[in-house]
């Protein structure tokens, strides 16, 4: 049998696994394809804005709503007037606190202005880029190919040129937590650390990322650094208290109270979402209901502490969107989107070691250095 090197693959989790736990594997990845590709992933099961939505200024729906509350602002209306104002008008629910979003990036906009903050926006993203290509060129044992994850980076962070966008929290919050993923380093947590609290002060679904960063410091007993998440999760408390008592005073029993985020669309939906809210919108369902697995793959093959926070963000997303995301919740991916296809890049080595061990082939093991 053909024996392979390994200096060029200690990076793969799935270099050397046993033919059982390679066919489960592969199987999995077929199901998840299959399952997409029969299930229809596409606009089907996206919801957008209709002709009959709210309309501001050339734009429509939940773009329409948080332009029309952040120009009230910088009208010199206060925030939570202008919200509940606006959300009655369109007919968006008041009810309960997390219908309505944080100030944070209204207040940034009537600070100094739309074009400013999509220039801002557009350097974070180029900065996330730049990051994203560092820390695949540097880190240890990657191939050279893995580069091209920067690429996918890139190509998912467009919507920061069009204006609509602008004004959707999650694409902000999206950009900032791509930037977050590729500055976190355990040793040297700060950076990221500054990037996810500015993130999670535009959109508090962020949360979930500053807790996995909060629990590795802890297992890893670094004590400054579960210090410095848990004083951003304190701050953001404090801030989600205050945000909910402003609130508190300009509503009424009697507003609109949300459906509820109980959409359990499943795996179908989540796919869905993700080509929405990514490059793939300009293409067909099944494109996507191919690669997403593959991009997840991807991810999961990576040996590392960042390949692991990433799987595991990605995974924790995706079973939010699944159970409670509605249709019209399908921008919520823009959270994930930005780094869901960096996989991609270690896709086709996590398959050629998946289809090694299911044929038998050894790997040698390299020789410590002397």
């Amino acid at each position: 049998m053909a024996q392979v090197a390994t200096a060029q693959r200690d990076w793969n989790r799935f270099a050397g696994v046993s033919r059982p736990v390679a066919a489960a594997i592969l199987g999995l990845l077929v199901l998840l394809m299959a399952w997409g590709v029969a299930g229809g992933v596409g606009r089907d099961h996206v919801e957008v804005a209709k002709p009959s939505s709210a309309h501001f200024d050339g734009l429509v729906g939940d773009h329409a709503l948080y332009a029309r509350i952040a120009q009230r602002v910088e009208a010199g209306d206060s925030y939570y007037a202008a919200a509940a104002a606006e959300h009655r008008a369109g007919n968006y629910p008041l009810r309960p606190f997390v219908a309505v979003r944080l100030p944070t990036l209204a207040y940034i906009v009537a600070a100094i202005g739309e074009q400013k903050v999509q220039f801002a926006l557009l350097l974070i993203g180029g900065a996330a880029v730049l990051a994203w290509y560092r820390r695949l060129r540097t880190e240890p044992d990657l191939p050279r190919t893995a580069t091209i994850g920067a690429l996918f980076v890139a190509a998912n962070l467009t919507q920061l040129a069009a204006r609509e966008w602008l004004f959707i929290h999650e694409v902000a919050a999206g950009a900032l937590v791509a930037l977050a993923l590729a500055l976190y380093r355990p040793a040297r947590p700060w950076a990221a650390m500054a990037v996810i609290a500015a993130a999670l002060a535009i959109r508090e679904t962020v949360l979930p990322v500053a807790m996995l960063f909060g629990l590795f410091a802890l297992i890893d007993r670094d004590w400054r650094a579960a210090a410095g998440w848990l004083a951003i999760g304190l701050c953001f408390a404090a801030g989600l208290a205050a945000h909910i008592a402003a609130l508190a005073t300009v509503t009424a029993p009697t507003d609109a109270a949300s459906q509820g985020w109980n959409g359990q669309g499943g795996w179908i939906a989540y796919v869905s979402f993700v080509q929405a809210s990514s490059l793939l919108r300009f293409f067909a369902g099944w494109v996507g209901a191919l690669l997403v697995p593959l991009a997840l793959l991807g991810w999961a093959a990576w040996r590392s502490r960042l390949g692991l926070a990433t799987l595991l963000i990605q995974l924790g997303y995706a079973a939010l969107l699944m159970i409670f995301a509605r249709p019209a919740n399908f921008y919520w991916a823009m959270l994930v989107t930005p780094t869901l296809f960096i996989g991609l890049a270690f896709a086709p080595a996590a398959l050629a070691e998946i289809i090694r061990s299911l044929r038998g082939e050894k790997r040698t093991v390299r020789a410590a250095p002397v």
